[in-house]
């Protein structure tokens, strides 16, 4: 399992991991809220591509996602991530997100792809995304988390 924390206070950090479910990979994303969660699976998505400590924040994408639920909103987040990499040749390093009901409200960090700094796979040629779900824990905290098939 590969997984990345963020720096913070507090038990419960924001963070992101890849698990294996059989032969599909999964991207999650948790942390304190479900704007952190959300946050966290798009790196966590980015990470299967390239270390995202190794993208520098020289660019801003601004995204906007609607959808009738969370985990819809999530897939359609993903997806758009994955889009604004293949199109524009892209890396993130981190994200911001904003959740407005079910509207989000999201900015990538990142730059082109340097392949000297981001070895991996030329073009992300697209992305199928199966069993989203956030959801809220006993405990407070929230988790995004879905299959990943290249």
């Amino acid at each position: 399992m590969d997984a990345g924390l963020v720096p913070g206070a507090g038990a419960a950090p924001p963070r992101w991991e890849h698990l294996t479910r059989g032969s599909a990979r999964v991207v999650r994303g948790s942390g304190r809220s479900a704007e952190q969660a959300l946050e966290q699976a798009a790196v966590a998505l980015c990470a299967l591509v390239t270390d995202p400590s190794k993208v520098e924040v020289r660019e801003e994408v601004t995204i906007e996602c609607d959808a009738r639920d969370l985990d819809h909103l999530l897939a359609d987040w993903l997806r758009a991530v994955v889009h604004n990499m293949a199109a524009r040749r892209l890396r993130f390093r981190c994200f911001a997100v904003r959740l407005d009901g079910r509207r989000l409200f999201g900015s990538a960090f990142g730059e082109h792809v340097d392949r000297a700094r981001h070895p991996g796979p030329a073009d992300v040629r697209g992305v199928s995304l199966i069993g989203t779900t956030v959801r809220r824990d006993a405990e407070g905290g929230w988790t995004a988390e879905c299959e990943v098939t290249f």
